[in-house]
């Protein structure tokens, strides 16, 4: 199969007909793109989890996995309020190694406000480099996504492939070096303060804002929220059409991405557009202009993408050249580590 996520066609083929409904008091049901899951008991009270993990050779790995895991209940409307993590080890790692992703855990938890209730570790041939597995979990929360109108807008909350550029700066060495000077190298690096955490999303759905008059409190009405994960913010939009059953304009020149990240990108020759953008969000909303001010007002970069339409077509424009949206293609971040480990076993 390719790297990354399993695409729509193969997992339509090859799970959804092996799984069936119990008739368990579930929120959601499988899907190529859930990430959640969820239960609700007698009272109504309910109970949301979000699995997640990230790969790679950097202590910075287990970041990763937890900012990815605590967005995906975020865009649900709820808060994480704890994560359980489990890593697989290489047989080369050291305890150095364990010591560094553990710290990484620790700073994404601090950061988000999350209390680690479980970590543990092993080591496995079946693992070629470190993956943490990350179990983000909170309780109540909006939960759920309405039916769109066309006419609607997106919004999009963060920077387009900066989780990916990160990443590769994590774990490419001197490489970069080769390239770009250190002050600009430093300076990308520092970037990791530009990815949406959950706490800034879930500025749009603080019920203790506006009490139960949204409106009348200025809070906008949220149709949706996808955090944009692996294959990027195209992806990202593909996976919205598709849980929405709708179409959609957008325009490519709105998307925000740090110069920083097109040009570590060319560098590796990878499309930005198409690598894991976890900490970055789309926001399906009636209101964009009232999104946006309050994503601003809590320290996110946000900015109108586009519009949802009655028909089915995915258009993407960028100046007078307008096309449709392909289906996902194999995470880029993906694609570079694969290659570097080739490269090494070459060595």
């Amino acid at each position: 199969m390719r790297y990354g996520r399993l695409t729509q066609t193969a997992w339509q083929r090859s799970v959804r007909r092996q799984l069936h409904d119990r008739g368990k008091d579930v929120l959601f049901g499988p899907s190529p793109w859930e990430e959640c899951s969820g239960i609700a008991d007698e009272s109504g009270d309910s109970f949301l989890w979000a699995d997640a993990h990230a790969a790679g050779d950097s202590a910075r790995t287990g970041y990763y996995a937890v900012l990815h895991a605590a967005g995906e209940l975020a865009a649900k409307g709820v808060a994480a309020s704890c994560v359980s993590v489990r890593v697989l080890f290489p047989p080369e790692a050291e305890e150095e190694d364990l010591k560094a992703v553990a710290a990484g855990v620790e700073e994404a938890c601090d950061r988000m406000g999350l209390q680690v209730t479980a970590f543990q570790g092993e080591t496995s041939c079946a693992a070629e480099r470190i993956i943490v597995f990350a179990a983000a979990a909170g309780t109540t929360g909006r939960i759920g996504i309405l039916k769109p109108a066309a006419g609607q807008e997106i919004v999009f909350c963060g920077y387009a492939g900066l989780e990916g550029m990160l990443r590769i700066l994590d774990e490419a060495g001197d490489e970069p070096g080769t390239r770009f000077i250190p002050d600009f190298l430093r300076k990308a690096g520092e970037l990791s303060d530009r990815l949406v955490t959950p706490g800034q999303i879930l500025a749009l759905f603080r019920e203790q804002e506006c009490g139960s008059d949204r409106a009348a409190a200025g809070m906008p009405d949220i149709t949706a929220v996808f955090q944009a994960g692996s294959g990027g913010i195209l992806a990202a939009l593909w996976e919205m059409a598709e849980t929405l059953r709708t179409g959609f304009e957008a325009d490519m020149s709105s998307i925000s991405i740090r110069q920083e990240t097109v040009e570590i990108c060319e560098f590796y020759r990878l499309n930005p557009y198409q690598m894991a953008s976890s900490g970055s969000f789309l926001i399906v909303t009636e209101d964009a202009g009232r999104v946006i001010e309050i994503l601003e007002k809590a320290g996110a970069r946000a900015g109108r993408l586009g519009v949802i339409k009655a028909q089915n077509a995915r258009v993407i424009t960028s100046g007078e050249e307008v096309r449709y949206l392909d289906r996902p293609a194999p995470d880029e971040l993906e694609l570079w580590q694969a290659r570097r480990a080739r490269q090494n076993e070459d060595r």
